[in-house]
């Protein structure tokens, strides 16, 4: 295996996190006048009650390999109120034994906001496991002090610690809480043409931002050149050191109903353009009649 191949083999499960990349932010007033607009979505008293019990699986691909790796993200409600989101990932077949059974693992829990309206995450926690090595890491958010922790250790690098200040009336919320948000509309409608900044993680006193746009339909006929049964195209632009990606740019489809159903990593480094696919959709309905 090269240099050059060891350094981005993790990102095959970047493409799965494509579906997680909104964080909290301001919409920028940039609505083009008779643009569709994604409607209250969904109709529902809070957003747990939207959204808990969902699973959504998907298969992971590059260039014409199909079903290189698989990922689920599912929500559950806990036993003191709160609820966790749980993200995970792992290769398969052949990309699984060059890949060293990588296993991803993320887990986020969040309590209930602005009456319901809103999760606001209160921990986050990431487990990566690959080749019998690993390397976990634990944010946590206490809005009272104003404080975020984070707590990573790495297998034969040891652990690292520090605090980043939280502004008041401010909330950062993880990738997967801001999955949940964006659906149910929090950071405000999806219309096409709309333009949003959106602020993420502080690092050492910085808060980078990512920018999302809404493609119009005209934009989005043009791009779907697969015909995916989708309503909604958004383009992002993050961090490129994230995915390992030249350029940062990411494709997203969505459903009416804000169902991600394929997303695409642009041009990263060694693989090229990266898709997830939705192959699973639904509830458990034993669980949901507990809401």
């Amino acid at each position: 295996m090269t240099r050059k191949f060891s350094a981005y083999k993790k990102t095959v499960l970047a493409a799965l996190l494509a579906f997680a990349i909104f964080y909290p932010g301001v919409c920028l007033p940039e609505t083009p006048a008779g643009a569709r607009t994604q409607p209250s979505l969904p109709k529902a008293a809070t957003i747990a009650d939207a959204f808990v019990n969902e699973e959504l699986s998907y298969s992971i691909g590059f260039w014409l390999f199909e079903g290189v790796a698989f990922g689920k993200v599912s929500l559950k409600k806990g036993e003191n109120g709160d609820y966790a989101a749980t993200l995970t990932a792992h290769t398969a077949g052949a990309l699984d034994r060059i890949l060293y059974h990588r296993r991803d693992t993320y887990v986020a829990r969040f309590r209930l906001a602005e009456g319901g309206r809103r999760f606001v995450t209160t921990s986050f926690d990431k487990t990566i496991e690959s080749g019998g090595k690993g390397k976990k890491s634990l944010t946590t958010f206490d809005y009272d002090k104003g404080e975020m922790s984070w707590d990573n250790w790495e297998e034969g690098r040891g652990e690292r610690t520090g605090v980043e200040k939280i502004p008041p009336g401010v909330y950062y919320d993880d990738p997967i809480g801001a999955f949940y948000n964006f659906r149910f509309g929090v950071y405000g409608p999806v219309e096409e043409g709309r333009k949003y900044r959106i602020p993420s993680f502080p690092k050492k006193g910085v808060v980078p931002m990512i920018h999302l746009r809404i493609a119009d339909r005209g934009e989005f006929l043009e791009t779907n050149s697969k015909e995916i049964d989708a309503d909604y195209l958004s383009y992002a632009t993050i961090d490129k050191d994230l995915f390992g990606s030249q350029t940062g740019n990411i494709e997203i489809y969505f459903t009416r109903g804000m169902v991600p159903v394929e997303a695409v990593v642009k041009d990263l480094i060694f693989f090229g353009d990266v898709r997830g696919t939705l192959i699973k959709e639904g509830n458990d309905p034993a669980q949901s009649a507990n809401r």
